[in-house]
């Protein structure tokens, strides 16, 4: 399975990739918003984690984006955030979300997530 990661954090980004690849998925990363919409056209990602505060458009944006592209209208889109706000998680689930995890995630977390949408 294809998994994006669109985070323009570099830690994050390596903790995540290190923890997918362990678990035998190919992984592709995007810094930006506009990245990640170029990306996900071209691949058609199985999976989605995607941070909100991003550089140029916000994941929210992408999110929505995604939804209205054919090829991941339905697939899961699973927010990574700080923003812990019940506003943000809300407006993240109207724009499409699949799931809303906290930062800091734990792997068990990452893995179960994976586990539930793939």
């Amino acid at each position: 399975m294809t998994i994006l990661i669109v985070e323009d954090e570099k830690n994050i980004v390596l903790s995540l990739k290190l923890m997918l690849e362990k678990m035998g998925h190919d992984v592709v990363c995007a810094r930006s918003g506009v990245e990640a919409l170029e990306i996900s056209r071209k691949i058609s990602p199985d999976l989605v984690f995607l941070d909100i505060v991003l550089p140029g458009m916000d994941g929210f944006l992408v999110c929505q984006a995604m939804r209205k592209e054919s090829d991941t209208s339905k697939t899961p889109i699973i927010f990574i955030s700080a923003l812990s706000r019940e506003e943000d998680i809300k407006k993240a689930f109207n724009a499409g979300a699949s799931e809303y995890i906290v930062k800091p995630f734990t792997p068990e977390k990452i893995r179960e997530t994976v586990e539930k949408w793939l």
